[in-house]
C-alpha cells in the first residue's frame, strides 16, 4: 500500500485499540492516538480479575502492584459483607503501566499526538483528518474511550449524562488499617450518590482511593476521605501522591456497534460493566470477536460481514450485560433505608457463602439471579425491578 493507506485504521491507544491492534499485528494497521504517551492521563482503577485476564490470554507483570482475594461492602450506616476467596481473585496494577504492556510490541503500528478531526467515508474508503496528516483506511475503528466526540461526529448518539459519571481517585500513602487482601466498597446518598466510593490497596499502607457520583466528584471525595465514620479512621492522616479521573459508563452496550465499514470497540461501545464501570477485560473479549471478523473481511470471504461483530458479541455476552444493566438501574433507584435492608437480608439468607462460590467479577448474571430468587429480599422491590427491567429493554 502507499504511505499512509492502511487496511485498518483504530482510533485510540487504550486498552480496547491496543488489544485489537494485538489481534491484527500480521495486518496493515495504524493507531491513531492523540496523546504523547501510551497510558496518560490515567483514567482507570485498575482492578482486574485473573479470570478476565486468564480468558483473554494476558498476564501483565510490570503494572502490578497488589492481588487481592476479597471485598468488604458498607452500607450507609456502617454494616459490612464480606465476601472472599481462598486465593487471590483479581489484581490491582497500575494503568500507565499496563497500557505501555499491551502497546510493547505494536509500537511500529502506533501513531501519537494524532488527534483526530474529522473523519469521512469515501467509495467505501475512510478518509481520517488529523491536524498533522491525512490517513487512508478500508475499516475504521472507533476505540476513542469514553469521550463519544468521533461517534456523534460520524452520527450516533452517545449515552444519555445519567449513564456517563464523572470519576475522581486519589493514590494514597500513609493509609492506616487497611488488609490489602481486600477491595472497599461503600455506598450512600451522602457519599457517592448514584454509583460507590472504593478503597482499593496497593500494600499495607497505600491505597486508591475513588467514587463515582451523579454530580461533583470531587467535593463527595473529600467528604468520605474526612467524614466517613469508617473509611475516615483509615484515610484522615493520608497523604495524596496522585490525581486522576474521567468518565465511567454504565449504559451497557449501545445499541448499533457496527456498520459494513466501521467497528465500535471499548467504552464508546459500551462494552463496560454497568455495575461497575469496569471495561478492560470485555473491551479485549470484543477485540477478539472484532479481529476475527475483519480478517475474514479483509481476505475477502463473502458471507462474512463487519455486522458479524455485533451479532456475535450479543450472542456471547448480551445476556450479562443485560443483566448488569438492570441491577445498575435498580440500585441507582434504591434509597439509604433501602440499601440497610437489602444488607441486613443478605446476611440474614447467609448470601455471602452463595456469592464466594458464584461470584465472577466479569460474569454477574448468577449472582444477580441469585439475589432476585430471594422472595424475602426482592418482593417489596418487584415494582422497581420492573421499572429498571423496561428501562434496559427500551434505551
Amino acid at each position: 500500500m502507499s504511505a499512509g493507506e492502511y487496511n485498518v485504521a483504530i482510533i485510540g491507544g487504550g486498552p480496547a485499540g491496543l488489544f485489537l491492534a494485538r489481534e491484527l499485528k500480521d495486518q496493515d494497521i495504524i493507531v491513531l492516538e492523540e496523546h504523547k504517551v501510551i497510558g496518560k492521563p490515567l483514567h482507570c482503577a485498575g482492578l482486574l480479575s485473573l479470570k478476565g485476564l486468564n480468558r483473554i490470554g494476558f498476564s501483565p507483570q510490570k503494572s502490578v502492584q497488589n492481588k487481592v482475594r476479597g471485598a468488604l461492602f458498607y452500607s450507609p450506616q456502617g454494616q459490612e459483607l464480606r465476601v472472599e476467596k481462598a486465593s487471590s481473585e483479581a489484581v490491582v496494577v497500575d494503568r500507565s503501566i499496563f497500557d505501555e504492556e499491551i502497546a510493547e510490541s505494536l509500537y511500529h503500528a502506533i501513531k501519537l499526538s494524532m488527534k483526530v478531526e474529522d473523519a469521512v467515508l469515501r467509495r467505501d474508503r475512510w478518509i481520517v483528518k488529523t491536524k498533522k496528516e491525512k490517513v487512508y483506511a478500508k475499516i475504521l475503528v472507533d476505540a476513542e474511550g469514553s469521550k463519544f466526540w468521533l461517534s456523534e461526529r460520524l452520527g450516533f448518539k452517545k449515552p444519555s449524562n445519567d449513564m456517563l459519571l464523572p470519576a475522581i481517585q486519589y493514590d494514597m500513602e500513609n493509609v492506616t488499617d487497611i488488609d490489602r487482601d481486600f477491595v472497599e466498597v461503600y455506598v450512600g446518598s451522602k457519599w457517592a450518590p448514584g454509583f460507590f466510593a472504593w478503597i482499593i490497596p496497593l500494600n499495607d499502607n497505600e491505597a486508591r482511593v475513588g467514587l463515582a457520583a451523579r454530580k461533583a466528584p470531587l467535593n463527595y471525595l473529600k467528604n468520605f476521605i474526612e467524614k466517613h465514620p469508617i473509611a475516615s479512621k483509615k484515610l484522615g492522616k493520608a497523604k495524596i501522591k496522585r490525581i486522576f479521573g474521567g468518565k465511567i459508563v454504565i449504559s451497557g452496550v449501545r445499541r448499533k456497534i457496527a456498520t459494513e465499514n466501521l467497528l465500535f470497540i471499548g467504552d464508546v461501545a459500551g462494552q463496560a460493566k454497568p455495575t461497575t464501570g469496569g471495561g478492560v477485560i470485555y473491551s479485549a473479549l470484543a477485540a477478539k470477536i472484532a479481529a476475527e471478523v475483519i480478517k475474514h473481511k479483509l481476505e475477502g470471504v463473502a458471507e462474512k460481514k463487519l455486522i458479524d461483530y455485533e451479532k456475535k458479541w450479543r450472542s456471547m455476552y448480551g445476556k450479562e450485560f443485560f443483566y448488569m444493566k438492570i441491577a445498575r438501574l435498580f440500585l441507582m433507584m434504591l434509597s439509604d433505608k433501602d440499601y440497610e435492608f437489602i444488607f441486613k437480608k443478605i446476611k440474614e439468607l447467609n448470601l455471602e457463602r452463595e456469592f464466594e462460590k458464584e461470584g465472577d467479577i466479569d460474569f454477574q448474571y448468577k449472582v444477580i439471579s441469585k439475589v432476585i430468587s430471594k422472595p424475602s429480599l426482592i418482593l417489596r422491590y418487584v415494582p422497581s425491578l420492573v421499572r429498571a427491567f423496561v428501562k434496559a429493554f427500551i434505551f
